[in-house]
């Protein structure tokens, strides 16, 4: 109910220092990627939350997910390259010929996470 979403989420007001904070505070992530990998992010995750999230503190009012990233998507759903450096990052002519297997799936992943939204 109302008391889980209270944790979450604040009117800017209430958490404005606190988030000023924490965005001054940020440093590079301790945790070293192999070479043979890209970075880890779950973009797809972080959108279907924040959404759910919106949707249950605010249903069907209008609302904005800001997403700050620095590249693709890897990891969980709607992601659009593999982790693998080995594997090239998709092109155009791989998605005009259909070549690109996490294509497909990322596409139904966020057009229905879009559709969610908008019904909310």
């Amino acid at each position: 109910g109302q008391e889980v979403l209270q944790r979450f989420l604040l009117p800017v007001s209430e958490c404005s220092f606190v988030l000023e904070t924490i965005l001054d505070e940020l440093r590079k992530d301790p945790w070293e990627v192999p070479n043979d990998k890209r970075v880890a992010r779950a973009t797809g995750c972080a959108l279907s939350i924040s959404t759910s999230l919106l949707h249950l503190a605010i249903p069907r009012r209008g609302a904005r997910i800001l997403l700050f990233t620095g590249g693709p998507c890897t990891s969980g759903p709607g992601a659009i390259v593999s982790r693998m450096k080995t594997e090239a990052i998709r092109s155009h002519q791989d998605l005009a010929k259909n070549a690109e297997s996490l294509h497909e799936p990322a596409c139904q992943f966020y057009s229905s996470l879009s559709n969610v939204a908008a019904k909310s």
